[in-house]
Formats: structure tokens, sequence, C-alpha cells
């Protein structure tokens, strides 16, 4: 059985505290927050979402070039496992970062459809469906800690994705994503990381283990890295284990993948035949 990660452990896991603040610019003191204009934000402490749906702090039209910057600080929702809300949504504007930080509980960590949006440096555990999404072009998803995503009760969550990234020219690299899951069921699954409708995308140098269904085999599905409607991508040096496929190349028309390492007893590679093997695969 998989289990969510403990508040206080995920704080012990990681020290994201920044040795002085971020000052600059404007603080965020209580949440749910609209951002309706473009500007460094910080966070100075703690803070405590409440609701089961809704954003925590959502990045609204006419802020494109924002910077949410947590300054190591904990965004929590306390709802539990039957919520649909997101810590952190962005839905048009472009040139979001989102840094340093804390994001715990929610249904969603870190939502963002923008371009040239960027996610460097943060900690995003437990989430029940995803941890970090990231739909736009020129996207850098950099230096993160997704851990334990899975177990929402919602009925309709029947995937669980780590890391997501749907768009062109996009890198995600050095990443950790650790113990992805799903209830198991046919039709269910688990993906570490999933590159969909995207092209020019480079998957390099990231260590996902631990993904898979409660039981394995049983009719859900686990993939340490997936692919869906995509070309040119490349994967390289990428450390995968799971309870059953490593990469399913299957969506990608084209690309090369190299020096990657797995750990899957169904299958290390499926899917392979149009992306090219350049060697040091096992």
């Amino acid at each position: 059985m998989k289990w969510l990660f403990p508040f206080v452990a995920a704080t012990a896991l990681i020290s994201q505290r920044a040795s002085a603040d971020t000052t600059v610019g404007y603080a965020i003191a209580r949440v749910p927050i609209v951002l309706t204009v473009p500007g460094v934000y910080h966070l100075t402490k703690d803070l405590i979402y409440a609701p089961a749906a809704g954003a925590a702090i959502e990045i609204g039209a006419g802020a494109s070039g924002t910077v949410i910057d947590l300054n190591g600080y904990q965004l929590i929702c306390t709802a539990g496992a039957a919520n649909l809300s997101t810590g952190i949504f962005c839905d048009g504007p472009n040139r979001v970062t989102v840094r340093n930080g804390q994001v715990l509980g929610f249904a969603n960590g870190v939502f963002l459809v923008s371009g040239d949006a960027t996610v460097k440096d943060m900690l995003v555990t437990p989430s029940y469906k995803a941890g970090i999404t990231v739909i736009g072009n020129s996207a850098e998803i950099q230096h993160n800690r997704v851990i334990a995503t899975g177990g929402s009760a919602v009925a309709s969550s029947t995937t669980s994705i780590g890391i997501t990234l749907s768009g062109t020219y996009g890198n995600v690299s050095d990443n950790d994503v650790h113990d992805t899951f799903i209830s198991d069921a046919p039709g269910h699954s688990a993906i570490g990381i999933l590159i969909k409708d995207s092209g020019n995308v480079v998957t390099s140098n990231n260590r996902v283990l631990d993904v898979e269904p409660a039981i394995p085999n049983n009719g859900g599905s686990s993939t340490g890295i997936s692919t869906q409607s995509s070309t040119s991508l490349f994967f390289l040096d990428n450390i995968v284990s799971t309870d059953e496929l490593g990469f399913d190349l299957s969506g990608a028309s084209s690309g090369d993948y190299g020096d990657n390492t797995t750990n899957a007893p169904a299958a290390s590679y499926s899917g392979a035949s149009s992306i090219v093997n350049i060697g040091n695969n096992n």
C-alpha cells in the first residue's frame, strides 16, 4: 500500500529556506489571492488554504512577467484527499516563474498554462492528482522534488502524474520524482513524467523512482516516463524505477534516447521504433 507524505516529514526532507528572504516586490500574506499586476511576489510565512476547490494563488489576466518566490515557506492545503484544489494556478499570462518553496496537500500542486514558464527549486508533496503541470512553449521545469503523488478520493481521478509538460522547446531536467501511485483498477495509471503534445523537448538527468499502482499488474498501469502525440523528443541520462514499464516512447514520432538507466520488470523501453537509440541504455 502507498502512503502520503506527512507534512512534518516533507519539511524535514528538504531545506529550502533561503539564506536571506526575498523582500522586493509584493508580500503575499494570505490566501486565496488573485495576482492582477505583474511583479515579484513573495511569502513571508507559511500559508494555509482550507477550501476543497479553487486555487490558493492564482496568476490572473494582465499579470504576465510575474515571479512567485515562496522564500522556502510552505503553501499548505488542509482539505484532504477529496479536494480538487490547486496550489499555484495560471491560465494565460506568460513569463511566469514559481520558485523556492513547498506546496503541500493540493490535488494539483502547481498548474501553469503559460508560455516561457519556469518552475524550479520546489518541493511538491503530497499531491493527490498531479504535482507540477506546465502547458506552454519554452518551459523550464528544473531542480524540483515531486514526491507522493496520488491517493485522490475523487472518483473521477484515474491518473496520477508527477510532472507533465505540454509545449515546444521545453526542458525537464534534474528533478526527483518519487512515489507516484494510483489505486489499482482497469484504466487507472500512474506516470512519473509525461511529455505530451510537444516538440523539441529535452528530458534529462531526472530520477523517477517508485512509480506503481497499489497492486502491480492487476488492471492499473505504471510508467516512469511516458510520451503522447509528440515529435523531436530527447531523453538523456535519466534514472527510472517502476513496477511495470520504464519508458513508453510510442507517443514520440522522432527524437533520441541515450544513457538512461531503468529498473522495470515489464519492459525498460516500449514503442521506440520511431526514436533513435543513441546507446548506453539499460
